[in-house]
């Protein structure tokens, strides 16, 4: 499940294509956090601050690799183990088509009792990745012409329930989807569903269904239901056993631990790394009860691609298509400010589908880019922020968003003098180009449309601007909501 407040990642801020070598990355990877970068451009924007274990691919791709050398991801994470102390464990999977690729880098321990390494069998609680499932659950159901969309939840409710309303509006199965339900988000005392449905029954809405989005595990939780007692299931694992795993073979994802699954557990860790319990909450096991493993996820990610035949096709193109805009409260992690699909978040400036998960004792994260078709998962036995890794391994693929990239790279290059005279540095190398702020790191920028970049390691969005005479004299950037503007200087 989401934390309202995940510990900021310690090193996520370190781009390895960068030029970092082996032993800079050792050096600096534990200073450089996302806190710094964050403040540092903000300050720039406000003050002016100058401040393992590797499986094979699917296939010996003929084409030159899209994805990181997973040698090199082994290093971060033990950087990330042996140097840090971070994680007793973590797990890195990736996947991309043309050429089809696909690996799992494991490092690390299942616990200080257990000196065994994780791979791709290893299994982990997902948290709120569950969601996507959730969502993907639905979307088979109205493809199935069992429900719709719009139906009001009221419909699904036992005998006796009161569904909640707000000035004559109902919740629908899409509010509930979308985290627009206008329920409250974090009820984690909510344990059985005679809870649940009283507390549904008493709850007053604040504003009307659908009308702004608020992440809400609750709502998640009751659709997850609603959805398994609507096509006679027992339970909600049952449901996604039979629809979805079973059709993937993904035979290592399940609610409750089987002997066997239970025996490739990595154990639960507190953010300190203090061993602590798998969250368990069966009245809200569709907000976030699965356990899976890195090779499950990479196969879920190939059939969300389209890399893999599957009747769930259609279902899983429902569920990844935008719904509504995601935008307010409750955005954790990674930004995910754009829109949100059934249980699928999609980032405005990436294009990048994907969810976060996150319980008192794991993190994890999975996505994917259905331009340029890679997918990524995260996995980590701690209550410790992973998103910044999956920033990481992302940053190092090569963006090409969109077919218009710019045509004259070289004339963007050259330093920009903000209004309260700092500079910032605009370098272009062959078809990439950089940006360096003020005694900062240099990182790479990617083009997104023409004249327009963005920085995947924060919210940074910058488009240069041309005068009359065609030349590049000044580019205006955003971040976090503030507008900056630099003018092109000797």
């Amino acid at each position: 499940m989401h934390r309202d407040q995940p510990e900021a990642g310690m090193t996520q801020e370190i781009l390895v294509r960068n030029g970092f070598s082996t032993k800079k990355l050792r050096k600096e990877l534990p200073v450089l956090t996302r806190k710094y970068i964050l403040s540092a451009i903000l300050a720039l924007l406000l003050a002016g601050c100058s401040t393992g274990l590797i499986s094979q691919p699917f296939t010996s791709p003929s084409k030159p690799s899209r994805l990181p050398d997973p040698n090199e991801v082994k290093e971060l994470l033990i950087q990330m183990v042996d140097e840090e102390n971070r994680v007793p464990g973590i797990v890195v999977g990736m996947i991309a088509a043309d050429p089809q690729e696909r690996w799992v880098v494991g490092y690390g321990r299942l616990s200080a009792t257990d000196e065994r390494v994780p791979d791709g069998d290893t299994v982990y609680e997902i948290g709120s990745i569950t969601k996507v499932f959730t969502g993907t659950l639905l979307a088979q159901a109205v493809l199935n012409g069992e429900v719709k969309l719009d139906d009001p939840i009221s419909m699904y409710l036992p005998e006796g329930v009161t569904a909640p309303e707000y000035e004559g509006k109902s919740v629908t199965l899409l509010d509930l989807a979308t985290h627009t339900s206008g329920l409250p988000g974090n009820l984690y005392h909510i344990t059985t569903f005679e809870k649940m449905y009283a507390f549904l029954s008493g709850y007053r809405l604040t504003r009307e269904p659908g009308s702004s989005y608020e992440y809400a595990n609750f709502g998640m939780g009751l659709l997850g239901n609603i959805l398994f007692q609507e096509a006679g299931q027992v339970d909600y694992e049952a449901l996604l056993l039979e629809r979805i795993c079973r059709r993937l073979g993904m035979d290592s994802t399940r609610v409750q631990l089987t002997a066997e699954m239970q025996s490739r557990l990595a154990a639960p860790h507190t953010a300190s790394l203090a061993p602590t319990h798998l969250w368990d909450n069966t009245a809200q096991a569709g907000a976030g009860m699965i356990r899976s493993t890195a090779n499950d996820l990479l196969t879920f990610l190939a059939a969300n691609m389209g890399l893999t035949e599957t009747e769930l096709q259609p279902a899983l193109q429902l569920a990844n298509t935008p719904q509504r805009p995601s935008v307010g409260k409750g955005k954790i992690g990674w930004s995910w400010q754009g829109s949100i699909g059934l249980g699928w978040q999609v980032a405005a400036n990436t294009g990048l589908h994907g969810h976060s998960g996150a319980t008192n004792g794991s993190n994890s994260f999975l996505g994917w880019d259905p331009e340029r078709k890679f997918g990524v998962v995260v996995l980590t036995n701690a209550a410790v922020d992973m998103d910044y890794v999956a920033r990481l391994l992302i940053s190092k693929l090569p963006f090409t968003l969109v077919q218009d990239a710019p045509k004259d790279l070289a004339s963007y290059a050259g330093r920009y003098q903000l209004p309260d005279g700092n500079i910032v540095t605009i370098r272009v190398d062959g078809t990439r180009i950089f940006i360096q702020l003020p005694d900062g790191p240099e990182y790479e920028i990617f083009a997104s449309a023409e004249n327009h970049f963005y920085l995947p390691v924060s919210d940074l969005e910058m488009t240069f601007y041309r005068n009359d005479l065609g030349e590049v004299d000044r580019v205006v950037g955003v971040v976090e909501g503030v507008t900056y503007e630099a003018k092109k200087v000797p």
